[in-house]
C-alpha cells in the first residue's frame, strides 16, 4: 500500500467509534499494510547482536502496533503521513523504551495466555456460564468463519502461505511451535513473534465478533 492508502485507513478508523467492528477492521488492515509495505525502518542497533535486535525490534514492533490501535486518535494526518508517524514512533519511543527495559531486567517480556488476551477469566464465566461453549470452541468457530477475511489476510512477511488463521488453529489442535516450525520450515521465533504480535492487535476484533454473533 501507498501513502495515500494507508491515510485513508487511519482516516477511516478514526471516523468510527472506539471498540467498533468497523474501527477494528480498519486497524487491522492499516497495520497489515504497514507490514507488508516494507517501508518499517530499522532503528540503529549499535552494540547489539543480530539475534537480539531482531528480538528487540519485533518486541518493538507489537508495542507500536498495540498503540496505534489504542490511541489512533493521536495521529494527526495535517502534520505526516501515518507511516513517518509510526516510523517516528518505532524509532524514538519504542525501540528505545524495549531495549532501555532489556538492559534493566535482562529478560525478556512474558506474553500472556491466549485467552487471558482475549478477556479475563471472570469476565468469560460471567457472560457465558456453564452451559455455553468453551472459550477455545467460540474462538475456533470465529477463525474459521473469518467473516472480514482479516484472518487469512494477516500473513507473516515473506511467508504468503502462512498466516494468523492456519497458526492459531493449529494452537488450538494442540501442536507445539516445534512442529509447526517444522511444518513451515521457519524459526520457532519468528512464528512465534508473528503469532503473539498479530494476537495482540486483532484479540479485540476477536472478541468483538464472538460477543456480536452469540449476542454476549
Amino acid at each position: 500500500m501507498d501513502d495515500e492508502q494507508l491515510n485513508e485507513l487511519a482516516l477511516d478508523a478514526q471516523g468510527n467509534p472506539p471498540g467498533s467492528q468497523a474501527r477494528q477492521v480498519a486497524l487491522t488492515r492499516l497495520i497489515n499494510g504497514m507490514i507488508h509495505s516494507g517501508r518499517l525502518i530499522y532503528p540503529s542497533g549499535i552494540g547489539l547482536s543480530p539475534d537480539r535486535y531482531h528480538d528487540y525490534r519485533a518486541e518493538a514492533l507489537q508495542s507500536l502496533f498495540y498503540y496505534i490501535c489504542r490511541s489512533i486518535d493521536e495521529y494527526d494526518i495535517k502534520l505526516a503521513s501515518v507511516m513517518r508517524w509510526a516510523n517516528m514512533l518505532l524509532e524514538r519511543r519504542f525501540f528505545r523504551e524495549v531495549s532501555d527495559q532489556r538492559r534493566r531486567n535482562n529478560k525478556p517480556v512474558v506474553m500472556e495466555p491466549f485467552e487471558e488476551r482475549l478477556v479475563s477469566k471472570s469476565q468469560w464465566a460471567i457472560v457465558l456460564g456453564d452451559d455455553k461453549p468453551f472459550l477455545s470452541e467460540l474462538v475456533r468457530e470465529c477463525l474459521e468463519d473469518d467473516v472480514d477475511g482479516l484472518f487469512r489476510e494477516c500473513c507473516l512477511p515473506k511467508y504468503p502461505e502462512v498466516n494468523f488463521q492456519k497458526l492459531v488453529l493449529r494452537r488450538l489442535d494442540g501442536y507445539q511451535w516445534q512442529e509447526i516450525s517444522a511444518e513451515f520450515s521457519i524459526k520457532m521465533s519468528t512464528l512465534s513473534t508473528f503469532y503473539h504480535t498479530s494476537l495482540r492487535r486483532l484479540a479485540p476484533y476477536i472478541e468483538t465478533s464472538i460477543r456480536k454473533t452469540h449476542s454476549l
